[in-house]
């Protein structure tokens, strides 16, 4: 880290050290940290997700994509039927590219689906929003929600992922 980049160093105040970054970013870096990919989606009508090949851009290859950056890789885990370790690694591959891809090495977010759990491979399906309310117990809401996170935390971390019971 040097002094000439405000933006690399974490004891100075998030308001400046966002500005300076955005001052040396050019207007493509900042338009691609609003764009998201979803590099696995299918490209059939009647594939996982509603819609999903509505977001395939299969004339722009992957390097060239994320040439400027990216801001989300969208559902690494929840559109296929892949091991939750595989799709660790496959995420960690997409993020290195990411990060070597521009200047700044800015990582993409990785959404995935969580409404109802972690949308993956053999995940454990919780009720969903509406089922909530039915229960009366903002405890046992808040309680399951800390399951879906303890999941998504393990499937990035060394530790086996296994789905929950109970």
């Amino acid at each position: 880290m040097t002094n000439d980049e405000p933006w690399r160093d974490p004891s100075r105040g998030l308001d400046e050290r966002v500005e300076d970054l955005l001052a040396r970013m050019t207007l493509s870096e900042r338009v691609a940290q609003l764009f998201g990919a979803w590099v696995n989606a299918s490209e059939s009508p009647s594939g996982v997700a509603p819609l999903q090949n509505e977001f395939i851009d299969s004339t722009k290859e992957w390097h060239r994509l994320i040439e400027s950056g990216l801001g989300q890789i969208t559902r690494p885990f929840g559109t296929a039927p892949v091991e939750p370790a595989e799709g660790v690694r496959w995420l960690t591959k997409l993020q290195s590219d990411v990060v070597a891809a521009n200047r700044f090495g800015i990582p993409a977010l990785a959404h995935e689906e969580c409404l109802t759990g972690f949308t993956a491979w053999r995940a454990t399906i919780n009720p969903t929003p509406l089922a909530w309310g039915a229960t009366f117990d903002p405890d046992l809401i808040e309680r399951m929600a800390a399951v879906i996170g303890g999941l998504l935390r393990s499937s990035a971390s060394t530790r086996a992922w296994r789905p929950y019971s109970t």
